[in-house]
């Protein structure tokens, strides 16, 4: 993250900003509180959170054109069949009641009542068949509610895979990335087409909101399938975050006058900042609201040594 070099700097030097060697190689910066409240520093105590643990995974958007055109073949076919096997009734009773209606008629109705029967049943075999168990157990309405989201860009499937499958078995969420965020969504079901470069069969998994608009048909997203253990940690916002030499780093109190810069360990981006386990924790007063002038008092006092 660039950092601007302007009046900020020139007042931090001008009240001759020091520093002093601090444990683990930390160095303190040292700001007076009025120069804090001048150049609009901030912090927030961190609190604990418990996240569950993570194996990354790769997502690419499905298509769900195909789903739709299955979805609306099997709603024809089920009016059909509904309408044959009406009048395969209504024929079979004027028989019965020697109505006039001869006994060829009657085996050509049943017969095709019977037709659009099994045509009802072979496009539901091709709902799990195609897609998976998880959207052939959905009823109908469930999935005409699932095509008019896709339709609508509120909703987006996409096929998750991990390598060898780790982490499929009995994976109920997954995140998503997409932006500068993540969004999570519920496992519909297995997949039934594999990815055969990291011998994945894969999972299907529904994204719902604003985000799904962004997820575009064959995009590849990072994603992350959630596991049944938790680990501790912190969210830290992005706004108290800076970017140096590659890495994530945070200004953190540790005086009335004192910051320390330090490295946070592989954060995890969440809706409202980065879960971070390494580097802060609870209870650790972060600079949320001017760290870019703190990193810029830094790097101005270590060019001066």
């Amino acid at each position: 993250m660039a950092m601007t070099r302007g009046p900020v700097l020139g007042l931090v030097l001008a009240l001759a900003l020091t520093t002093a060697a601090a444990a683990q190689d930390e160095r303190v910066i040292s700001i007076d509180p009025p120069l804090q409240q001048h150049l609009g520093v901030a912090t927030q105590a961190m609190v604990a959170v418990r996240k569950a643990s993570e194996i990354d995974a790769f997502a690419k958007v499905l298509d769900p054109g195909p789903l739709a055109q299955l979805d609306s073949d099997l709603e024809t076919a089920v009016a059909a069949a509904a309408a044959s096997g009406a009048e395969a009734k209504r024929l079979q009773g004027l028989h019965a009641a020697a109505a006039g209606v001869s006994d060829k008629d009657v085996e050509a109705a049943v017969a095709q009542a019977q037709s659009d029967a099994i045509h009802v049943a072979f496009l539901r075999h091709r709902l799990g068949l195609e897609w998976g168990p998880g959207i052939a157990r959905m009823s109908d309405r469930q999935r005409a509610a699932l095509v008019h989201g896709l339709s609508t860009g509120t909703i987006a499937l996409v096929h998750v895979d991990t390598h060898n499958n780790e982490g499929q078995a009995g994976a109920r969420f997954v995140k998503v990335d997409v932006g500068d965020g993540s969004v999570r969504g519920p496992v519909i079901g297995a997949a039934r087409a594999a990815e055969p470069r990291l011998q994945s069969s894969g999972l299907i998994v529904e994204i719902t909101g604003k985000s799904a608009l962004l997820l575009s048909v064959g995009l590849t997203q990072s994603a992350h399938i959630e596991t049944a253990s938790a680990q501790s940690g912190v969210i830290v916002p992005r706004g108290a975050i800076i970017r140096f030499r590659g890495s994530d780093w945070v200004y953190v109190r540790v005086g009335p006058g004192g910051f320390v810069r330090r490295l946070l360990q592989d954060p995890a981006v969440e809706a409202d900042g980065f879960f971070v386990a390494q580097g802060v924790g609870a209870g650790d007063q972060v600079v949320v609201k001017g760290a870019s002038a703190l990193f810029a008092a830094e790097q101005a006092e270590s060019a001066a040594r």
